[in-house]
């Protein structure tokens, strides 16, 4: 390995053995020689130096987040402060009888948020139930249940009646796409519409949504590969 004299990293002020001899008859002391290092010594003592760094510098970074942070808090109990202050002088100002009404209002308060939260819930749960049935009446009519979002309602009368109109006019819709479709592709050994087993997503993509529900009564296995 290739040894370098670093001068800089020499012992300023080095001290003779006791059982040195005095290697100039003359009484002169010769010039130190410089510590030798390795490129290994080199490169330890540069990553070590390194890795004070980043540590300083995460510590600073450390410091200053804490101190936003407590900022921050401080800023907060500041302004709750202020708003329990005002508070405390309002009710301070207050009698009996309004003290209690004050006390009855922050109930009534807190029990209106609390049944908000609940019935917020209880809503979400309905059109989640109102969805699922909706997509379930679809699917038995053999129609993609993607639809069931432009049509679900919470209240069953008005979704039942979304499902009839709905369906009869899909079918409707279907039933003179796939005559027109007939009519087009009507060949002598076979006078029903043609959906070739080699057909590419491509292909599919290009068909109307008529066309696609077709395919997807006549050939439902074709219809998921390609959809």
């Amino acid at each position: 390995m290739m040894k370098t004299n670093l001068q800089f990293f020499a012992d300023p002020n080095p001290e003779p053995k006791p059982n040195d001899s005095n290697p100039n008859p003359d009484g002169k002391n010769p010039k130190p020689a410089g510590k030798t290092y390795t490129q290994d010594d080199i490169g330890k003592m540069m990553a070590s130096k390194a890795k004070e760094v980043e540590s300083n510098l995460r510590d600073d970074f450390e410091k200053e987040l804490k101190q936003k942070e407590q900022e921050w808090l401080e800023k907060e109990l500041k302004q709750k402060e202020q708003e329990w202050l005002e508070k405390g002088e309002k009710r301070a100002s207050m009698n009996a009888s309004e003290k209690a009404q004050a006390d009855l209002e922050e109930q009534r308060q807190a029990l209106k948020e609390q049944q908000d939260r609940l019935q917020e819930k209880l809503d979400e749960a309905d059109r989640k139930d109102a969805l699922a049935a909706t997509k379930t009446v679809l699917t038995d009519q053999h129609i993609p249940a993607e639809f069931a979002e432009f049509i679900s309602d919470v209240k069953e009368d008005v979704r039942n009646n979304n499902l009839d109109k709905f369906t009869n006019l899909f079918n409707k819709a279907v039933q003179e796409a796939v005559e027109k479709k007939v009519m087009g592709n009507q060949s002598p050994q076979n006078g029903g519409q043609q959906f070739n087993v080699s057909m590419t997503r491509e292909d599919f993509a290009q068909m109307s949504l008529e066309e696609q529900t077709n395919l997807y009564r006549q050939k439902p296995d074709l219809y998921n590969k390609l959809k």
